[in-house]
């Protein structure tokens, strides 16, 4: 569920202010990164004790977030704009690993990474995940993603 960001009165607590914990000081800087409109989308994994705090900060904020477990001691927050997070929410995968190539592509997009690094990964991931299929079972003939016909590139 995207948690709205109504939260209380929108003002700080004077102790929320600074944070000297390092997990949290990333979090602060994703947090001002998006407000300054440099990212629709930030990503952080932590402990899971920071739970209440993050959400708290980011309602009081008016922030709109997803909370997703990852693992045991773990929390994902996604923070960021309403059409990204509901991309996110619409994937409906808690554990990233689980993740197609192509819902892994859309998330780096979102999240700002470079997009040679995000057709590089894609590329990979996708050799990768074709492997494991081949692996699993051998079928002879054309693969649905082969084109039935492509330019070759002229010999130099």
């Amino acid at each position: 569920m995207i948690m709205p960001n109504t939260g209380s009165s929108g003002r700080l607590i004077e102790s929320d202010a600074f944070v000297h914990d390092g997990h949290l000081k990333v979090f602060n800087h994703h947090v001002y990164e998006y407000r300054k409109g440099l990212r629709h989308l930030a990503l952080q994994t932590l402990p899971r004790a920071y739970g209440c705090w993050v959400m708290k900060r980011l309602d009081g904020l008016r922030v709109d977030y997803l909370v997703y477990p990852a693992g045991k001691e773990h929390i994902n927050v996604f923070l960021g704009d309403r059409d990204c997070l509901e991309i996110v929410r619409l994937i409906g995968k808690f554990d990233l690993s689980r993740y197609t190539p192509q819902e892994d592509f859309i998330l780096g997009i979102m999240l700002g990474y470079g997009r040679q690094q995000q057709f590089s990964r894609f590329l990979a991931l996708f050799a990768q995940r074709r492997q494991e299929d081949a692996d699993d079972s051998y079928r002879p003939g054309l693969s649905s993603h082969e084109p039935l016909c492509a330019r070759k590139e002229s010999p130099k």
